[in-house]
C-alpha cells in the first residue's frame, strides 16, 4: 500500500514538474488552444506509465486535473475530469496492449527501442485523435480544425516523448554508466 501510494505521489510530481517546466517553452511551440509542437509531459506520462503501471497512470491524472484549468479555464469541472482520465486512459490503454502484444514482462525485460518508437507512435497517434475528439465534442475544435490539431498533437507528443526518453537515457547512463 505504501508503495503503491508512493509511486502514485512520485508520478504526480514528476508529471506537475514537466507541466511546469514547460511552461517556459509553450511560447515558442505553442500550435493551437491545447496543442504545443513539442510536448514534454507526454513523455512523462508514457515512462510513468510504462514504469508504474495504474499507479503512474492514477497520478498522472490527478496532475493534469489539477492543471487543466490553466489551459481550459472556462470548462465545468466534470468536463475537465473526462479530459484528464481520457488522456491518461488513452495511453495507459496503449502501453498495457502493446506490452501485452509484445510479450514484455512487468519489469519490460526484452524492450527494445524499437518497442518504444512503435508504443509512442501508436499512443501519440491514438492520443492525438481521442483528445481531439473530445475537444470537437465540446465545441472547443471545429471540423476544419480537427485533423490538423490531432496530427500536431501526435507529432508534439511524439517529439516531447523522445525528449523525455533520450533524458531517461542520459541519466541511466551517469547512474550506471555501461562497463565495457
Amino acid at each position: 500500500m505504501v508503495q503503491n501510494l508512493g509511486l502514485i505521489v512520485l508520478s504526480f510530481v514528476l508529471s506537475r514538474l514537466s507541466y511546469e517546466c514547460h511552461e517556459w517553452v509553450t511560447p515558442y511551440v505553442a500550435y493551437t488552444q491545447g496543442v504545443d509542437l513539442l510536448f514534454l509531459p507526454a513523455g512523462v506520462k508514457l515512462v510513468m506509465i510504462m514504469v508504474a503501471g495504474w499507479r503512474g497512470a492514477v497520478g498522472c491524472t490527478l496532475s493534469l486535473l489539477s492543471l487543466s484549468t490553466r489551459f481550459w479555464p472556462g470548462l465545468e469541472p466534470i468536463w475537465l475530469l473526462l479530459y484528464a482520465v481520457l488522456s491518461v486512459g488513452m495511453t495507459w490503454l496503449v502501453v498495457n496492449t502493446m506490452l501485452r502484444y509484445r510479450a514484455l514482462g512487468p519489469a519490460l525485460e526484452g524492450l527494445s527501442f524499437w518497442d518504444l518508437v512503435q508504443i509512442d507512435m501508436l499512443n501519440t497517434l491514438l492520443h492525438g485523435i481521442a483528445v481531439n475528439s473530445y475537444f470537437w465534442a465540446l465545441g472547443l475544435r471545429s471540423s476544419e480544425s480537427f485533423w490538423p490539431a490531432a496530427l500536431a498533437m501526435s507529432f508534439g507528443d511524439f517529439l516531447g516523448t523522445g525528449v523525455i526518453m533520450l533524458l531517461v537515457l542520459l541519466t541511466a547512463r551517469i547512474i550506471a554508466p555501461v562497463r565495457t
